[in-house]
C-alpha cells in the first residue's frame, strides 16, 4: 500500500479549490536569488547573435530552445531548483496523497512583446497521456494522471502571456471523458479543446508556480507587454509502491555537475534513488 502523506503545505481552502477550479496558484515558491539565477541561465539560451537553428521553437513571441538532440527539458544546476523545490513538492505529496513521486518536464519559455491580437496564440489542448478504453476509470483519473504547471521567473500581468485556463475545466473533461461515447478522442485527441468554455488567463508574481491538473484545458497567450514572460514548467507524476523502490533514474542523462547539484529529495524524484528502501 503506497505511504499517505499528511497535509504539510495546503490549506484545507487550497486543497478544496484546486479541485474544484483544477488550477491554484502557490505564492512565494522561489526567493530572489533561485528566480535571478534561473531567469539569466534561460536568457542565456537565446543565441545571442539571434540565429535560431533547428533546436529553436519560435511563435508569436514565444521563444523554446532546445537542447541539441530535440528535447525540451533543461537540468542544469541553475534551474533544478525548481524542479526539486521542496514547497512544491510537498504541495504536489498533499493533492497525490501519497510522497512516492517523479518529477519530469524541465522545459522552458520567453514570451516577448507581441503586437498581434490579444489572447490565444495556441489552441487549448490538455497535457496528459489520454486513458486507453480499459483504463477509463474515475479511479484512473485521480491518481495516475498528472500535475503540474509552470514558475512564472517574471511578474505576468493581464495580456502579459499568462497561461490561459478553463477554470473547472478538468471535471468537464473528467465527465465528457468517463461518460460520452467518444469521450476519449473527442476534441481531435484533447488537442483542440474549442466549445467547451471561455478561458481566463492566470497572472501572478515572479517566484510563484500555476498549478494546474493535467485535464485542465489551457494554452498559450501573446505577450502584449513591455516585460518578457519567463517561464519553466515543471510536472509530477504518482509512483506505484513497486515502482517507488525502483532506480531507473531520469528519461536522459545528468551532466555531473546536475548530478552533484542533487539534493536527496532531488535523487528521489528522478529516482536515482528509491523511495522505500
Amino acid at each position: 500500500m503506497t505511504t499517505i502523506s499528511s497535509r504539510r503545505q495546503l490549506s484545507d481552502e487550497q486543497f478544496a479549490r484546486y479541485w474544484e477550479d483544477g488550477l491554484l496558484v502557490i505564492q512565494n515558491v522561489l526567493d530572489e536569488p533561485t528566480i535571478d539565477l534561473a531567469k539569466q541561465a534561460i536568457v542565456d539560451l537565446i543565441p545571442r547573435d539571434f540565429i535560431f537553428g533547428e533546436n529553436f521553437h519560435s511563435h508569436s513571441g514565444r521563444l523554446k530552445p532546445l537542447n541539441e538532440d530535440g528535447s525540451d527539458g533543461f537540468f542544469t544546476p541553475e534551474l533544478l531548483p525548481l524542479l526539486i523545490n521542496e514547497m512544491l513538492y510537498e504541495v504536489m505529496a498533499d493533492l497525490f496523497e501519497t510522497d512516492y513521486l517523479r518529477v519530469l518536464d524541465g522545459s522552458v519559455g520567453v514570451s516577448l512583446k507581441d503586437a498581434g491580437p490579444a489572447g490565444l496564440t495556441q489552441r487549448l489542448h490538455l497535457d496528459m497521456h489520454v486513458p486507453k478504453p480499459e483504463e477509463r476509470s474515475a479511479e484512473h483519473l485521480r491518481f495516475n494522471v498528472g500535475m503540474g504547471g509552470c514558475y512564472y521567473l517574471s511578474d505576468v500581468q493581464e495580456n502579459g502571456a499568462g497561461i490561459h485556463v478553463i477554470p473547472g475545466g478538468h471535471r468537464m473533461a473528467e465527465e465528457i471523458m468517463l461518460h460520452e461515447e467518444d469521450g476519449l478522442k473527442r476534441y481531435e485527441n484533447w488537442r483542440n479543446i474549442n466549445d467547451m468554455a471561455d478561458s481566463v488567463e492566470v497572472t501572478a508574481h515572479a517566484g510563484d508556480f500555476v498549478l494546474m491538473h493535467h485535464m485542465m484545458p489551457h494554452g498559450a497567450s501573446r505577450n502584449r507587454n513591455a516585460t518578457p514572460r519567463v517561464a519553466q514548467f515543471t510536472r509530477f507524476h504518482r509512483l506505484s509502491e513497486q515502482d517507488a523502490r525502483q532506480t531507473p533514474g531520469p528519461d536522459r542523462a545528468f551532466s555531473a555537475a546536475a548530478v552533484e547539484a542533487l539534493t536527496p529529495l532531488g535523487r528521489k524524484l528522478f529516482r536515482f534513488y528509491p523511495w522505500v528502501a
